[in-house]
């Protein structure tokens, strides 16, 4: 049973399958896994301009509070 499988193109697809389920278990694995998953990277960056531009929002009120 194994004479003729074994070195004929039948090895070929358990690799690919197990190639993909390591391929799928990283990706799970990055995205579910810590802080910086797929989609949080540019989170934190928009994060950041969001808060950058309510400071200058603030600042700017409060420069218009002053004129007034």
């Amino acid at each position: 049973m194994w004479g003729p499988y074994m070195w004929g193109g039948c090895w070929f697809f358990p690799v690919i399958g197990f190639i993909f389920i390591i391929i799928v278990l990283f990706a799970i694995s990055r995205f579910f896994g810590g802080r910086d998953g797929f989609c949080c990277g540019w989170r934190d960056n928009e994060k950041d301009d969001l808060r950058k531009e309510i400071k200058e929002l603030k600042e700017e009120i409060e420069k218009l509070k002053k004129k007034e």
